[in-house]
């Protein structure tokens, strides 16, 4: 097994079956292999902790262009813009901030946090196979920051002689996208390589300010997978991903001064991951991952240079790793890892100019079918962290899954969880002389902490009709948040980060999913969400209490056409600003409001060619202080695909 769950070569490669457990209960719902909850592949219906699958099949017909699009319209999650447009993109998952949500490609943690937030619009959907969506507490298994949950993409690769995918799309804002992909597999080898290139105009929803609300930009991606399978029980994996984005705005201050905004980020990453099987069965899967983030930040004052800045953040982070998986007794799926890494920050923002951290740890699971008729799994786990910035900590999780019937499902778990500060919190060193005040870091920091807890059940009602319900519970402590306490220095105010306050999130979430015909198919779903700061004694700013999603969807093979509208409504939010001067904070009360995406396409020539149109945000949501969506959107665009399928004699097993 991956340290981190799997590569998609086991996830869309069934690895051979002396590696497969014994079934234990017919496939009632999907033959879909998901590796995320268990960090080991398993068929969607059969894991103990519950686990949504967006796959390629919806992703495509959302016509989503990133990894933000893709979750848009999934129960429980709420897409945050921010950064004045400048492509920004986090998450609120189970009430919580992007923060407390761990993002995974291929289950190695994506590097880059800005506030806190790894942007969602990094990630280009042409290259996603599936994501896989974990909510609950997941720091058993991942460590630091999978406080509310885990989302894991899992990445396309070549499982025929010829795949060859061309896209490209064109839309309001001047909105441009070209992707392609091409791959192959013969023999013992596999490889996909991919590139895309997207540009927009940006946009502005308030044109009495200077400011501009989403930026203008382009970017360009390529990525690559290779396999090589040396024997039967040994198998080699390499990924590499580069991505270059290029965003221009316009800021404005207070007193008047207007700035022209300039953010060129560039990632890249490269993974090696041997596996090794046995006949126990047994595997152990070893991985070396290297991932590094440049961001160059550029403010240039109109008509002055004294407020100018340029401010470069190189972020590197290395991981190795080992995962070994054994079934013992075909009861017992047991798993352990170790593993190791080392990140470094070098950012004119620290007060040390540079800073380096090492994390080590060491992580058990076992997964113990205890009957069969009824299914009764529990599912113990704990994971031991050393951070040389804040000391150790532990997360232990227990986990159960019981089926009373062929039907119903009941699953819960419980379990701590932690994030560690981050570098800017520890060391920033950070000056505004336009608004008069100073952030400085904190070492002392200590990690904030939760009790989390999840309960829910899942109900086939009928062939076709699943009724899912879920609880959620998480209590935080020691969050950390700059002193509400200012000290003059100077002209200037002062601020640091420390531990302080408590938070709560709990809530439910409600799905059903309904097939009407082998056409037609829908889903709508319903989250409460009751998010407190236990200090202040109010609501956490930006989360609704009440937000629900839908989706229609409608496809006629025979035709080669399909339609799909989908929709979220979210309830009011409020926020807190000290606006008369006084020095109390003054709730600001945004709204309710509802994004609806329309997408209609069909197919010509046996499906290698579809013609697509759709127009995103129909009812033009949003506004420039709080909302920054993109207003109404229309595009249209054409996709065309090649597959020639393998000889017989060289299809995978």
């Amino acid at each position: 097994m991956l340290l981190s769950a799997t590569t998609a070569t086991t996830v869309h490669g069934a690895p051979p079956r002396r590696q497969r457990p014994p079934e234990v209960r017919p496939a009632k719902e999907s033959k879909t292999v998901v590796v995320t909850s268990a960090r080991t592949e398993q068929a969607i219906g059969d894991v103990a902790v519950s686990t949504r699958v967006v796959d390629r099949a919806a992703i495509e017909a959302s016509g989503a262009e990133t990894l933000a699009g893709v979750l848009e319209e999934q129960p429980g999650l709420q897409i945050l813009r921010s950064f004045a447009g400048a492509g920004g993109v986090g998450i609120q998952m189970q009430g919580l901030d992007s923060k407390y949500v761990l993002i995974l490609v291929d289950g190695q943690r994506a590097t880059g946090r800005v506030g806190g937030v790894i942007d969602l619009a990094r990630f280009p959907a042409e290259d996603i196979a599936q994501v896989e969506i974990v909510k609950g507490p997941g720091s058993s298994l991942y460590g630091a920051d999978a406080i509310a949950g885990v989302i894991n993409i899992i990445t396309r690769r070549a499982a025929r002689k010829l795949e060859l995918d061309a896209r490209a799309r064109y839309g309001s804002f001047h909105t441009s996208d070209l992707s392609a992909t091409i791959g192959g597999a013969r023999g013992r080898w596999s490889t996909r390589w991919s590139g895309g290139w997207h540009y927009t105009a940006g946009f502005d929803r308030d044109r009495s300010t200077p400011s501009t609300t989403g930026s203008r930009g382009h970017s360009f991606n390529a990525s690559q997978r290779t396999e090589f399978r040396v024997r039967r029980d040994i198998n080699l994996g390499l990924t590499a991903d580069y991505q270059r984005r290029d965003l221009h705005g316009i800021d404005s201050n207070a007193a008047g001064a207007v700035f022209d905004r300039n953010n060129l980020t560039q990632t890249a990453s490269v993974s090696f991951i041997p596996e090794i099987t046995w006949d126990a069965p047994a595997r152990l899967r070893l991985v070396a991952h290297l991932a590094h983030f440049d961001d160059h930040y550029v403010l240039d004052q109109r008509k002055s240079d004294a407020l100018d800045q340029s401010q470069r953040t190189k972020d590197t982070l290395g991981q190795l790793g080992a995962q070994y998986d054994h079934m013992i007794a075909g009861r017992h799926m047991f798993s352990a890892g170790i593993e190791t890494q080392l990140e470094y920050l070098s950012t004119p923002r620290l007060a040390t100019a540079s800073s380096d951290r090492q994390r080590f740890a060491l992580y058990a699971q076992d997964e113990w079918k205890v009957a069969l008729r009824p299914l009764v799994i529990i599912v113990p786990g704990a994971r031991l962290d050393l951070d040389s910035q804040f000391g150790g900590y532990g997360s232990p999780r227990l986990a159960f899954r019981i089926d009373p019937a062929e039907s119903l499902t009941l699953r819960a778990s419980a379990g701590l969880g932690f994030r560690a500060p981050a570098f800017r919190e520890l060391y920033l060193a950070f000056a505004n002389p336009a608004a008069g005040y100073r952030v400085a870091g904190n070492p002392d920091l200590k990690a904030e902490t939760a009790r989390s807890a999840t309960a829910g059940v899942a109900w086939r009602i009928s062939p076709g009709r699943t009724l899912t319900l879920d609880y959620f519970h998480h209590r935080l402590k020691d969050l950390i948040a700059l002193d509400a306490t200012t000290l003059m220095l100077g002209s200037d105010n002062a601020f640091q980060y420390i531990n302080v306050g408590a938070a709560r999130s709990r809530g439910v979430e409600a799905a059903l999913a309904i097939k009407f015909t082998d056409v037609v198919d829908a889903e709508v779903s319903y989250t409460f969400t009751d998010a407190r700061d236990l200090e202040l004694r109010r609501r956490l700013p930006g989360r609704p209490a009440h937000h629900s999603s839908a989706r229609l969807r409608w496809k006629h093979p025979r035709w080669g056409t399909s339609a799909q509208v989908r929709a979220a409504v979210f309830g009011k939010q409020f926020y807190y600003a000290d606006n008369d001067g006084d020095g109390v904070e003054e709730p600001l009360r945004v709204a309710p409001y509802a994004n609806v995406d329309l997408r209609v396409a069909q197919d010509i020539l046996g499906g290698k060619l579809t013609f697509f149109a759709g127009v995103d945000n129909l009812l033009n949501a949003g506004d420039a202080a709080y909302l920054p969506l993109v207003p109404r959107l229309f595009y249209g665009g054409i996709s065309a695909r090649i597959r020639t399928d393998l000889p017989k004699r060289t299809r995978k097993p």
